[in-house]
């Protein structure tokens, strides 16, 4: 296993305090209530489990503006803090659009904050890794991925959108028509789309990319003002930067995956997902990651989980009752009689 010292893994939470109520689609509404609160506090500790369990030697850093509850789901959580090294930092600045700015994620460009505290903090042969809680290490960060950061500075998850596809109010031809009127010389041909997830930077690379992004963000405020389009989220800012920079798109598409595992709704499970070093599960909020923190045992005064298959855990592989369950909201009611016919 390669050595992950000078590997950082960071995520965030923002707790809204009462009355303040932000959108997340997966999530809802009412952000300042302690069970919208809990699904996120959730994820962070079983991101955190998952890189302590196989990146070792890694830092673990938590942002928060309000410390973790002393317990969720009777889990004592400074506990989990403790077993998995979690250096918890306040933010010291807390950057939050309008509330009018777009209508969903406006906490999202609160990355622009860590960023800021990455350029001041990290040394430059630092891997950074800044995660969406709801990402799991399925694999331990290995030789090659540190091998390619050293040597593109920065690596990406690009996503194909379509041309007419809606990303968070705007298509890839309204993303590329604002990067030009930020940028008139903004030279690729098209506006390539990288997830903001997954932020994996060298820390030599921190200071450009953090001040070229808080610049970007201030004239999108403006943008705002003056009602022009703008980037309506950090993906799209950051996007912007990597672009501007000339990082290499799909640099590490095969490294995490957005995985939809709902397969009422949306699903783009393939099967190969086993090769991928992190699984990133938005639509396992509510669903997965409820399952396994409540699986915690503590033992003394540590907590283990017990084997389980994630794939499953996760529906990225379903159960049998999962796939009668969808074949038979699917199926004809003649059909359903004679397959319950059949099964007594």
């Amino acid at each position: 296993m390669p050595s992950t010292d000078s590997c950082l893994i960071i995520t965030w939470m923002y707790s809204s305090p009462k009355g303040e109520q932000f959108v997340h689609t997966q999530v809802g509404k009412r952000s300042s209530s302690l069970t919208y609160q809990a699904y996120y506090w959730r994820c962070v500790f079983l991101l955190f489990e998952s890189s302590a369990r196989l990146n070792s030697g890694a830092r673990h850093i938590l942002f928060v503006n309000q410390f973790p509850p002393d317990s969720v789901d009777g889990i004592d959580i400074e506990m989990l803090i403790k077993q998995y090294r979690v250096e918890v930092v306040v933010f010291d600045t807390l950057t939050l659009s309008p509330t009018d700015y777009y209508g969903a994620w406006n906490t999202q460009f609160l990355v622009l904050d860590v960023l800021d505290w990455v350029a001041k903090h990290c040394q430059p042969d630092d891997a950074v890794f800044i995660l969406d809680s709801d990402i799991v290490f399925i694999k331990p960060i290995d030789k090659k991925l540190l091998s390619d950061l050293r040597e593109k500075k920065a690596l990406l998850y690009s996503l194909d959108l379509g041309e007419n596809y809606v990303n968070n109010g705007l298509t890839p031809a309204e993303l590329l028509e604002v990067s030009r009127e930020l940028d008139p010389y903004f030279s690729p041909s098209s506006f390539v789309y990288s997830g903001g997830e997954f932020i994996c930077i060298l820390g030599s690379e921190a200071r450009r990319i953090a001040s070229m992004a808080r610049e970007v963000y201030l004239r999108c405020i403006e943008r705002h003002q003056r009602r022009q389009k703008k980037f309506n989220e950090e993906a799209h800012l950051l996007s912007f930067v990597y672009q501007s920079l000339g990082y290499e798109n799909y640099s590490a598409n095969h490294v995490v995956k957005r995985i939809w595992t709902d397969r009422s709704v949306e699903s783009n499970v393939t099967g190969d997902e086993g090769s991928l070093i992190m699984w990133h599960l938005p639509a396992e909020k509510k669903n997965g990651f409820v399952k396994l923190f409540r699986s915690f045992v503590r033992v003394g005064d540590k907590y283990t989980l017990p084997s389980t298959e994630l794939a499953i855990t996760f529906r990225l592989k379903e159960s049998r009752a999962e796939a009668l369950k969808r074949k038979l909201f699917r199926t004809p009611a003649r059909r359903i009689i004679s397959i319950l016919r059949a099964i007594k």
